[in-house]
């Protein structure tokens, strides 16, 4: 049997039921048994229990690379105007996955209007409810 033998001074307790979170004024650090000041990557069970959650990366397998695709089959028409123009859309060169799996916009931002847009063809464009679209010209 192997024993570890650390300076460190730590004690392990078991949380039979869990409190809350007590945000108590800075001063008043008076925690109870299974209260917390702050609560990260835990999940409260049905019984009231503490329970470690495990990590998002380990969830998701996240640990390696990915490609990104573009769905060339669908088409959405992301904004129609009629008669002379002065919308603007932001949009981005590339895109990339970040540590979680979100997508995420990258390089520098350009402003693309109906004057300009052909030189920005290829570049992406994320709406307000997350969706990403990659820009492939104006119908007319």
């Amino acid at each position: 049997m192997a024993q570890i033998v650390t300076s460190v001074r730590e004690a392990v307790y078991q949380i039979k039921k869990w409190l809350g979170v007590n945000e108590a004024q800075e001063g008043e650090a008076s925690l109870k048994m299974g209260e917390a000041a702050v609560m990260r990557n835990f999940k409260v069970t049905d019984g009231g229990a503490l329970k470690k959650r495990a990590g998002s990366k380990n969830i998701a397998g996240l640990m390696s690379g990915y490609t990104i695709e573009v769905d060339t089959d669908t088409t959405s028409v992301l904004l129609t105007e009629t008669g002379s123009s002065s919308t603007f859309i932001i949009m981005y060169p590339s895109i990339e996955v970040d540590s979680v799996g979100n997508l995420t916009l990258t390089g520098t931002p350009a402003t693309v209007t109906y004057a300009n847009y052909e030189d920005y063809v290829g570049y992406y464009y994320k709406d307000s409810a997350g969706a990403v679209y990659r820009f492939t010209g104006i119908a007319v």
